[in-house]
């Protein structure tokens, strides 16, 4: 039954959960205009390492506390040595984590995958490691929170680092112009505040002590997320890599990552519906007992395939118009050359998230490590051709194409469980014909056509919702309000 404290919860923890892409967003306007293009493009891949550090030292610790915490609530003794287990992990495995990327590592992993020596081991690299380390403490309090459902304390954590991290980046900034000072200090600061609550609470809650008897599942449990961790990570960052290794060019790496964080609202808003109709989902599933779509389920799928149908070239249309408002450097415009390509993959995350709900719900998450393993190999090498041979250009491809090889490889697994009844028309071929259009016409129109191409763009999505889902576009909107 969904109660008023059940949306209260669902909405604090979807407008949390895009509090790190509104600040990253909103902290654009002044790293753009403080920091030389270059500068931009390294504190991307002082991120992207930090993220790789969180997930090395929470080695899925983080999930286990959250998922875990359901088998031992209602023990207090138990779940109080689970908990302190968990705590004595992040610690333990924090600290060797520090010590192994201090001396060695953080050079190890610059060489390897960077090829030269663009990042620095002091000051920026050991501020990163600590920013990973005290990140995942954070995220993990942050996990149990939400399984605790006490969504008063996540707000409160959450809305903190958001805080921190803007007062505190930008006074830096300010402070020592067009220096990586502001962004990697900034947010240590931030990190460091929100982590630090964290322990405290977890301490005071659980205390320290753990039990040996818990090591063994909680590995068990937790080995696979870290793989599956990683290969996500590879996936998501390594494409800022292999740019800066064969362009040698961190300007490449801003004006890439520049396009990326502009379309990734657009993932935003597709995670927030797709975590509000999975319970839905979930719920028709069980209440009948069924292992195979129904006209109800598919009309979500449906709704959200017509939805980003037309934002898509809306947002492609005004996003150029707009940022330029508040964001001055001409350099990151080029930017907005790829934008349709980079948005219109957005329409195969719908099947993707439709494959990857029944294999959530039936429990059949084993098959991920393997599904993200062939698409990691299969992304690294797709970037390094097409960034080598290709450029810029090369990586946007890299990350438009990778998107349906995820959803097929999830529908492979997916298909060994779960009969999908649905009309192809409304969930792939209007999709993939307006994913025809943006390809063929981005790649061989003239630039000086491109706003009318867009405009295009735009009257065929119209056309294609029109057509397909002209007979059930109001009763889709009603299901989405819930009336």
């Amino acid at each position: 039954m969904i109660t008023k404290q059940f949306l209260k919860s669902s909405l604090i923890y979807s407008i949390v959960g895009a509090l790190p892409y509104a600040s990253g967003f909103l902290l654009l306007i002044w790293f753009t205009a403080y920091l030389t293009p270059a500068q931009f493009g390294i504190n991307v891949l002082y991120i992207s390492l930090m993220y790789f550090i969180q997930i090395i030292s929470t080695f899925g610790l983080d999930a286990s506390a959250s998922l875990m915490y359901i088998d031992y609530r209602d023990d207090k003794l138990r779940l109080n040595e689970f908990m302190g287990t968990i705590l004595s992990g992040l610690v333990g495995i924090g600290v060797i984590t520090f010590v192994v990327f201090s001396f060695g590592g953080f050079r190890l992993f610059s060489a390897s995958i960077i090829g030269k020596d663009l990042l620095e081991l002091v000051p920026f690299g050991i501020i990163t490691i600590l920013s990973g380390i005290m990140n995942g403490i954070f995220k993990t309090y942050s996990t149990v929170l939400i399984y605790q459902q006490r969504p008063e304390r996540f707000l409160f954590l959450n809305i903190s680092n958001f805080i921190i991290t803007i007062g505190a980046s930008l006074a830096i900034l300010f402070a020592f112009p067009f220096t990586l000072y502001g962004p990697v200090i900034g947010r240590f600061i931030a990190i460091a505040f929100t982590a630090v609550l964290s322990m405290v609470f977890l301490l005071k809650e659980y205390g320290f002590k753990g039990n040996r008897n818990f090591i063994k599942p909680i590995f068990i449990f937790a080995f696979p997320i870290l793989i599956y961790g990683l290969l996500t990570w590879v996936v998501s960052y390594i494409d800022r890599f292999i740019i800066v290794r064969f362009m040698s060019d961190p300007t490449q790496v801003a004006i890439f990552d520049f396009g990326v964080k502009i379309v990734l609202g657009i993932e935003l808003l597709l995670i927030g519906l797709v975590n509000a109709v999975n319970p839905k989902v979930f719920n028709i599933w069980k209440e009948k007992s069924l292992n195979e779509s129904t006209v109800e389920i598919n009309r979500y799928y449906n709704g959200m395939t017509a939805l980003f149908l037309l934002m898509i070239p809306l947002f492609v249309i005004f996003a150029p118009i707009l940022i330029p408002i508040v964001i001055h450097k001409e350099v990151y415009y080029k930017a907005f050359e790829f934008l349709a390509i980079l948005a219109a993959g957005y329409l195969m995350r719908i099947w993707f998230y439709m494959y990857l709900a029944p294999l959530l719900y039936f429990k059949k998450t084993k098959a991920l490590p393997r599904i993200f393993a062939i698409s990691a190999i299969i992304d690294v090498i797709l970037g390094i051709f097409l960034i080598k041979y290709f450029g810029l250009i090369g990586a946007v491809w890299t990350n438009f194409l990778i998107k349906p090889v995820q959803a097929l490889l999830l529908y492979l697994e997916c298909r060994k469980i779960y009969t999908f009844k649905i009309n192809p028309w409304k969930i792939f071929y209007t999709p993939i014909i307006f994913i025809l259009t943006v390809l063929l016409s981005e790649t061989f129109a003239p630039p000086h056509l491109k706003f009318q191409i867009e405009l295009l763009q735009l009257f065929v999505a119209a056309g294609l919702v029109y057509f397909a889902y002209r007979k059930e576009l109001w009763p889709m909107l009603m299901k989405f309000t819930g009336r």
